[in-house]
Order: structure tokens, then C-alpha cells, then sequence
């Protein structure tokens, strides 16, 4: 009797197994090209600027160098995404970990505003950007009690990571924008890339 039941116990685990296997899909890896301005990398320089980029479907880490002897700045309330249909989304330059937390704690208590972030002449900053969907929290009752947790889950990534996501082969060959405004001294130059997605694999 206790033999029928492990081999029944082994033939449900089985099963369990294959069912939960059969839901699971390997991650999406992306191939991604700068066609405007075109470039042979994922980088940009002109005399003021080198900006390098690393898209994923997560979020798009990008670097920003100051190549001038003047102080200059990230605006980062007025950047935005244009997704390959052409919906605008503006979005969060920041760093991972608690200084992205609070970020949108700043973000949170002072009207949807994030400060410009300071490029010091000479200098590198670094960091990720983030679909900005924080307006979704609104409806907690303490804005400064928005942990890491709340943040993760309102993370909404910029292409289907598996087929749990959607159909990221459907991607394959399409184009879509980031704008970056850096102000000079007062005058804001909104730097707009155009990004192609080359290849889409599971």
C-alpha cells in the first residue's frame, strides 16, 4: 500500500513538474542598433557630450560625459520614451538600489518634479532609466512611505522579457526614441536617439 502511494506521489510530481516547466519561457535577448544619429555603437559624441547607451528590456543604463569646462545638466522630469507605436512615455533617470528609492520619494513629495542632475565639467554620470509609471502610487495614503518593494512592482520594463510578457519576436526590425534634454547655461538641447531592434531571441 505505502508503494502505490509513492508511485502516485512520484506520478503527481511528475506531473507538476512538466505543467510548471511548460509554463516557463526562456528570457528574450535583444539586439539593438543606433540609426539616428547613426552609429556604428551605442554611443553618441559631439563637442560637448559622450553619451553611451546599454538597452535592455528592463530599463536602458546610459552614461553621460561632460566634455566641456562648463557645469551642465540632465533634465530629468522632461525626458521621454517613444515605444515603437509611437506612445510617449516620459521617464526616471536614476540609480538602482536606495538612491533610485529616493528619488521617487522626491519625486513623490514635490509635485512629480526630480531635480536636474549636475554634470560637472570633465565628469561622468551614470545611470539607468526607468518607464515612469509612479503615478500609479498615488493612491497610497503616504507618499513618504513608498518603499523599494512599491517600486519594483510599478517597474514597467520596455519590452516583453519572456512570452509571459508578450510577443518580443513581433519587435523584431521596429525603432523607438529616447529624448534627453541637457540644459547648457539655460539653453536646453533635447538630444533624441533612435534606437533599431535588430534581432529578437528566445
Amino acid at each position: 500500500m505505502c508503494k502505490f502511494f509513492s508511485i502516485n506521489r512520484l506520478i503527481v510530481l511528475g506531473c507538476l513538474c512538466l505543467i510548471f516547466s511548460g509554463c516557463t519561457y526562456s528570457p528574450y535577448r535583444y539586439s539593438f542598433s543606433l540609426v539616428e544619429p547613426e552609429r556604428e555603437t551605442l554611443a553618441y559624441d559631439d563637442s560637448n557630450v559622450l553619451i553611451r547607451f546599454l538597452p535592455s528590456p528592463d530599463k536602458i543604463w546610459v552614461a553621460i560625459r561632460n566634455k566641456t569646462d562648463k557645469e551642465m545638466n540632465l533634465v530629468r522630469d522632461k525626458a521621454e520614451f517613444i515605444d515603437h507605436l509611437g506612445k510617449t512615455y516620459t521617464v526616471l533617470y536614476g540609480y538602482s538600489g536606495r538612491n533610485f528609492e529616493d528619488m521617487i520619494n522626491v519625486f513623490a513629495n514635490n509635485d512629480r518634479y526630480i531635480s536636474p542632475m549636475r554634470i560637472d565639467p570633465g565628469s561622468e554620470i551614470t545611470g539607468h532609466v526607468w518607464i515612469n509609471t509612479y503615478l500609479d502610487l498615488v493612491t497610497m495614503q503616504d507618499w513618504s512611505r513608498v518603499k523599494s518593494v512599491d517600486i519594483s512592482y510599478s517597474l514597467n520594463p520596455f519590452f516583453p522579457r519572456n512570452k509571459n510578457d508578450g510577443m518580443g519576436e513581433e519587435l523584431e526590425g521596429s525603432t523607438f526614441d529616447l529624448i534627453l534634454p541637457i540644459d547648457f547655461d539655460g539653453h536646453i538641447s533635447n538630444y533624441t536617439f533612435t534606437f533599431k531592434i535588430n534581432d529578437v531571441i528566445e
